[in-house]
């Protein structure tokens, strides 16, 4: 059976979310390829066991719709039996039209988000007009299932002419045991870092965009290291949000107390190393980071934008984006005793792990 992926360019949590599923996934039954501008994607390194093809869109309809359509008919004429579309917001309905044109027995519009990462207000607000504007003229028939990672997520994409039955909540999941806490990985980490075994360390996972707010993560952190001087901020990831953020610890003289390592492939001792994980996100559709904090057994702050399904611990506190009523969170929850040994459980409980969700994939395809 041949899916196609519809992914944004670059890398993120979409292309992590599909690969992981792969895994686990009958490979003599199922063949994932892409569609997608991200041509770095040919050759990751961190997909190279896997069997797939990357198909590259040349341009976008904005740009040269007759180039796009040629592009897209040749690549859906070619046997695939399913089309998953993985969509933050709406900027048009193209490709489901010539899915349907090409017979595609499978259209699948997937939700992973609910709103749009732009940080310039004027363009964002243009963004979400056309958005709505598309959602309430989207033909329910043009696809053949919905899917979402949360209620808010489904919300946010489908319009009312798609029936609430018809939307199948697909949960984000992990591999929980990459995840578990133990003593090696955490003193390991923190002695690379430069971290000192006293240290007290906030930390979070993400693009450095605009949909993370980590400018107001910089205002809490500077009030709590007042409280704290033996707190350190790890944040890992980067992004388009890079400068300005290195600009905020310099004019905050906190460049010995904020790590910023980028991206790292060994996430998991990253997150052994935190004590506390905070994610004062905009919005989210329903974060896999956090998931992989609580694997970790590693409490956690998050703002309460994020949709309550992302709650699968009681070590997790949803707080109100005010600067004041963080640092009293940080305070309390920093002051009690971590027990960090049962996250693996507690992601397995939830319905989290991948492997499980990777069959109610494959089920989905199958139909």
């Amino acid at each position: 059976m041949k899916v196609l992926h519809l992914v944004p360019p670059g890398f993120g949590g979409i292309d992590a979310y599909i690969f992981s599923h792969y895994k686990y996934m009958d490979r003599k039954k199922f063949r994932f390829d892409f569609l997608t501008q991200n041509a770095g994607l040919e050759s990751a390194p961190q997909y190279r066991d896997f069997p797939y093809a990357v198909r590259l869109l040349p341009t976008t309809a904005g740009k040269d719709r007759a180039l796009f359509e040629r592009t897209v008919k040749g690549i859906l004429t070619e046997g695939y039996d399913v089309f998953h579309l993985h969509t933050s917001f709406w900027t048009g309905f193209l490709l489901e039209e010539l899915a349907r044109e090409a017979g595609v027995p499978r259209v699948i519009l997937h939700a992973h988000s609910s709103f749009i990462d732009e940080p310039d207000p004027e363009k964002r607000m243009t963004l979400l007009s056309r958005h709505e504007e598309l959602k309430r003229a989207f033909p329910a028939n043009l696809a053949s299932d919905y899917c979402a990672c949360s209620k808010k997520a489904a919300g946010w994409l489908f319009g009312p002419q798609i029936p609430k039955e018809r939307i199948i909540m697909m949960k984000n999941a992990i591999e929980p045991e990459r995840f578990r806490f133990h003593r090696p990985g955490r003193d390991a980490l923190r002695a690379e870092l430069g971290l000192d075994d006293g240290a007290l360390v906030l930390g979070t996972v993400g693009r450095l965009s605009f949909q993370k707010n980590h400018a107001f993560l910089m205002d809490v952190f500077e009030a709590f290291q007042k409280i704290r001087p033996d707190s350190r901020l790890l944040i890992i990831g980067d992004g388009e949000l890079r400068g300005e953020l290195e600009r905020q610890i310099r004019e905050r003289r906190l460049e010995k107390q904020v790590l910023l390592p980028g991206w790292r492939a060994d996430v998991g001792d990253c997150l052994r190393a935190m004590d506390c994980f905070v994610l004062p996100s905009r919005f989210e559709g329903n974060p896999i980071s956090l998931i992989e904090a609580a694997a970790s057994g590693l409490p956690a702050i998050i703002s309460d934008t994020i949709t309550e399904e992302a709650v699968i611990a009681d070590t997790i506190r949803r707080v109100p984006l005010d600067g004041s009523a963080w640092v009293s969170a940080l305070e309390e929850i920093t002051a009690r005793p971590a027990h960090r040994g049962n996250g693996v459980e507690i992601v397995g409980a939830a319905g989290c792990d991948v492997a499980r969700q990777a069959e109610a994939l494959a089920r989905l395809y199958a139909g």
